[in-house]
């Protein structure tokens, strides 16, 4: 299930760690939840929150993998 759909605000630099915050226009923001280091830069990419399993987990356009988040 999509929980959020959209263009993230700015650069993106991929996934990092716990402290990492990922914003969509219209001002959603998702924590990544788990330590995962992918480099990837994008600007302004689209991007999607779907709800697997339990887990919410950030796809964004371009990478092979997503990220487990939640709401920040």
């Amino acid at each position: 299930m999509i929980i959020s759909e959209g263009q993230l605000r700015g650069a993106f630099k991929g996934f990092k760690n716990t402290d990492t915050i990922f914003e969509f226009y219209g001002g959603r923001k998702w924590r990544q939840a788990v330590y995962q280091y992918e480099y990837f830069y994008a600007y302004m990419p689209r991007a999607k929150v779907i709800q697997e399993g339990g887990a919410y987990v950030l796809r964004v356009e371009g990478m092979a993998r997503g990220v487990v988040v939640r709401p920040a």
